[in-house]
Formats: structure tokens, sequence, C-alpha cells
């Protein structure tokens, strides 16, 4: 028993020696706000039908029709998610492709999606779960399918060219399920990589490189007269 006692404390010196040494040079407010990194859980009023299953941008399938809300709705825990928009519209192309591909027709002209008829690029975005996030100009589907065939109406948004390698396994790495039945919409999620984030923090490792977003650039002297 001896032995054991002696090879936790040993532990739990060593653990102790990577923290930040003195209570204040740990940053409180970016420890709170990786914790609140970890998990999102909304409810608000919106309207459609429409379902959606996230485990990381690889399995990101939808089905439904039209999902549209509006933020702020009741929020536990913040998204850290780069260029969350202030309103949600989505689509999903099924079932809805697979009533409408027989009635499509092939285009008359020669385009670079001319090797793919409108009928069979609506079948297959039907067969992939396709959603289309209309604001962000995103699509998903299932292991990331969507990339084969491109959505014509679809631009990406500025906000979300602009995002750093980091940002992008924030937006992309998140286990969740969201969607709107009727007028209710729900979205819950968990982020194994901000968990991992938030523990890291406490020895100084800032693994999802979003410490410094509460820091504010200091004035200029200009500024400072003013």
């Amino acid at each position: 028993m001896r032995f054991w006692s002696r090879s936790g404390a040993i532990v739990l010196l060593v653990l102790l020696g990577f923290l930040p040494c003195g209570c204040k040079s740990i940053d409180i407010p970016a420890r709170i706000d990786d914790l609140t990194d970890t998990v999102r859980a909304r409810v608000g009023a919106g309207l459609g039908l429409y379902g959606e299953i996230e485990a990381t941008g690889w399995l990101h399938p939808a089905i439904g029709f039209v999902d549209a809300n509006l933020s702020p709705r009741f929020t536990i825990g913040h998204d850290p998610r780069p260029g969350q928009p202030a309103g949600v519209l989505r689509s999903a192309s099924f079932p809805t492709m697979l009533v409408a591909f027989p009635f499509e027709k092939s285009p008359s002209g020669t385009t670079d999606d001319s090797a793919t008829s409108p009928a069979l690029k609506g079948w297959l975005n039907a067969c992939m779960l396709r959603g289309n996030h209309h604001v962000e100009g995103q699509s998903c589907s299932l292991m990331q399918w969507h990339r084969k065939i491109h959505h014509d109406w679809l631009i990406e948004a500025p906000s979300l060219a602009q995002l750093s390698e980091a940002q992008r396994s924030s937006r992309n790495t998140w286990f969740a399920i969201s969607g709107t039945l009727g007028v209710v919409t729900i979205d819950v999620g968990i982020h194994p990589l901000e968990v991992l984030d938030a523990l890291l923090g406490w020895f100084g490792v800032d693994l999802m490189e979003d410490d410094l977003r509460r820091q504010v650039p200091a004035p200029t002297v200009g500024e400072e007269e003013a």
C-alpha cells in the first residue's frame, strides 16, 4: 500500500508541475469559454420538416424538405463554429428529388455538368442524402459524396472562405442532431475536439487556437488621445 500511495503522490506532483505557475497565469475566462465550446443545445421556433445527423463532416446526411428559422433561440453552451449566421435556411434532396427527377430534362447545350443529366443529378443527390445550407453556401451528405456533384445555386459565404484550418476543424468535427418538425426546431451536439481543447487548456495548450478571441487590440496613440 505504501508503494501505491507513494506512486500516486509522485504522479500528482508531476501533473501539477505542468500547470502554469501561480493562479494569476491561468486565463479563467478562456477556460470557461473552452468549456462552453464543448456542447450546444438549442430549442426554438422555425418552419419545416427536416432532419440532419452530424458525425463529423464525413457522416452528415440529411432528409426532409425545408428548414427555416431565425436566431436567437434558447441556447445552452456556446457554438464556436466561425461564420454562424443569424438564421438558418436548409433543404434536403431526399425525398424531394426522387419525386422530381423524372420530370427533369437534359440540357440542350454543353456545360461542365453536361456529362450528368439533370435527371441523373437529381436522383444521385437524393440517394446520397444531401442537405443544402443556403445561407452559408455549403452542402452536406453521407461520406461527403456531395463533393462529386456541383450545386449550381450555392456560393460559399465570404466569412467561411476566410477560415483558418483550426476554425474549419471546429466547424467540421461536431457530433450532433438537428432539425425542424412543424414549427419547433432543435439542435443538440457535442464536440470531442473542443472537449480535448478544454482539458489541454489548463496545461497551456491551445489545441483549437481560440484562446485569443477575447483579447481586444490595444488602442493606438490617436485613439488614446481621443
